[in-house]
């Protein structure tokens, strides 16, 4: 009875340790710096710093604080947030069916640049988020 005990007690060990490592890959996952394109905002994420959001108008906000921004850096952003939604359109309609409406990664045609190379020079506040530049998601919902 004992050594059925142990055998049951290693084998429990054995899946919640697999278990584990699933929830970590899920985590480390969830915590890369990425831009998130969803259907009304593009969402820069570096944690541990805050979320800038990029409304369709150009707007910025940071933590939900709007930052204030000159005409050509509303121009720059309101550019910018076009490419990224024709980016994430042309993504979800070749994406495959996800019944869990996971983010699928977007591939940037050669030639094109959503992020325009002077970003950090024009709006500063993006300095910090480079690393996020190459990590473009298409949000589905």
């Amino acid at each position: 009875m004992k050594k059925l005990y142990l055998l049951l007690l290693a084998l429990f060990c054995l899946a919640a340790t697999g278990c584990d490592q699933e929830y970590r890959n899920h985590r480390v996952e969830r915590s890369k710096p990425k831009i998130t394109v969803s259907d009304g905002m593009v969402t820069v994420r570096r944690a541990p710093a805050p979320n800038i959001i990029v409304l369709p108008n150009g707007h910025m906000k940071i933590d939900e604080i709007e930052i204030p921004l000159d005409d050509s850096q509303h121009a720059l952003l309101q550019q910018m947030f076009g490419q990224l939604q024709v980016l994430r359109q042309n993504t979800l309609t070749d994406a495959p069916y996800d019944p869990d409406k996971r983010a699928v990664k977007i591939q940037v045609p050669p030639g094109m640049q959503p992020i325009p190379p002077d970003l950090v020079t024009r709006v500063p506040q993006f300095k910090d988020y480079t690393e996020t530049f190459d990590n473009l998601m298409a949000d589905r919902r």
